[in-house]
């Protein structure tokens, strides 16, 4: 690509990047895999939740490692490993006869790759954008979320037709090749590139602010934020974890129905990354929060309502608002990051933000607990808007700063 335009240049390493998280983000159709799963080996509804938690906690671990290893190695050297691993993780998974292998294939060993290879392109990739780095990023980030649209229907079919095994076998060699490949293009600018690339505008939030990670941990701001991201996370991704099963044993729909609801959900959930990725080069970090946080709350109390009421066109698409929102936070976390926190220390600050995610998941199983526990999605309901509010009081907090350090 040496003869390539600069200009051109990084987007095509913006679609590289894209074409990757498209791949990712397979592991978030995890909801169409539970029920031939739960057929095959005749496990609870508590036991695949607690895969697809361990997977979530697995990503915290492969971001820490991302941000070790890059400290070594070249993020190309890292994302390849990631391909390797991740590949590893879903041929294996085709073996397992006990549930505790399928924590160590697909929730270990899957959930550490993921989060390795979103972590090394969410490090370098934005860093070609630092003139539009909240619209780059929700590009990106779009791409892992239109995973579930995209794939989700392919995996059904495969389902279907040759089984859950040939399907993870299909898509691991598909994410060693691709991603192996790929691989070499997820890579920061060079200083005589980054010199010929677009500043960022002088009014930019990020360019205001460079924080190290100790005076991070002793902002107040940070803590607030913490909740935000560990309770709105919690939300989308309880989610995903129920949505199929939600729309097939409490709403009458069928499992095909079911799947493209699915599939609509992950096509408004990658809308909402790039829209709140823009909207936040327009208006901030906390103000961006802070829009995300109050919306949610109100379409789930609206979604419960729903609920109770047994309509599920209206419930189909409140599910498909709270997954919009969970898109907006999805991609607006390393751009919130950067905003408050600054792009000189951001690798290290990232590690310690992306920790929410060992949190985010559990009330994913803890939901799957209460439906095995009583029969109904019902207090999965009062846990979500128990998680929502205390996403609102987050986002409403993270603007407190240290006095002579205010944040928009």
């Amino acid at each position: 690509m040496k003869n390539v335009p600069l200009s051109a240049k990084r987007y095509l390493y913006l679609f590289n990047g894209v074409l990757i998280l498209l791949l990712l983000g397979v592991g978030y159709t995890w909801s169409i895999f539970v029920g031939p799963l739960e057929a095959w080996f005749g496990w609870s509804r508590t036991q695949t939740s607690l895969a697809f938690t361990l997977n979530i906690l697995s990503f915290s671990l492969g971001v820490i490692l991302c941000g070790m290893l890059g400290k070594r190695y070249h993020f190309e050297r890292v994302a390849q490993f990631a391909a390797c691993l991740l590949a590893a993780g879903f041929i294996l998974t085709t073996r397992i006869t006990q549930v505790w292998q399928l924590y160590i294939t697909y929730s270990l060993l899957c959930g550490t790759a993921v989060g390795m290879m979103y972590s090394a392109i969410i490090s370098t990739l934005p860093l070609w954008f630092r003139d539009k780095t909240g619209m780059a990023t929700g590009i990106l980030i779009m791409g892992y979320a239109l995973s579930t649209t995209i794939l989700g229907p392919v995996c059904q079919q495969l389902l279907a037709a040759r089984g859950w095994q040939t399907t993870f076998f299909l898509l691991g060699t598909a994410d060693l090749i691709v991603m192996g490949l790929g691989g070499f293009f997820v890579r920061l600018p060079r200083s005589k590139e980054l010199a010929e690339l677009p500043k960022a505008p002088e009014s930019s939030e990020i360019s205001a602010h460079d924080v190290t990670t100790k005076e991070m941990l002793r902002s107040p701001s940070f803590y607030f934020l913490f909740v935000y991201f560990v309770t709105q996370g919690s939300c989308g991704l309880t989610v995903i974890n129920h949505m199929s099963p939600l729309l097939t044993s409490e709403l009458g729909m069928t499992a095909a129905a079911a799947a493209l609801a699915v599939s609509a959900g992950s096509l408004v959930n990658g809308f909402g990354r790039l829209a709140c990725g823009v909207i936040f080069d327009k208006i901030g970090s906390v103000a961006t929060a802070r829009f995300i946080a109050t919306s949610n709350l109100v379409i789930l109390v609206l979604l419960y309502l729903a609920y109770r009421s047994e309509i599920a066109p209206l419930v189909v698409i409140l599910l498909c608002f709270v997954l919009f929102f969970f898109g907006g936070d999805s991609s607006t976390i390393p751009s919130i990051t950067r905003g408050l926190y600054g792009e000189k220390n951001f690798s290290g600050n990232y590690s310690i933000v992306s920790l929410q995610s060992l949190f985010s998941g559990i009330p994913a199983s803890i939901a799957g607990m209460l439906q095995t526990a009583v029969g109904t999605y019902e207090y999965m309901f009062y846990l979500l808007c128990l998680c929502a509010l205390c996403a609102t009081a987050g986002a409403w907090g993270m603007g407190i700063r240290k006095k002579g350090n205010e944040q928009k």
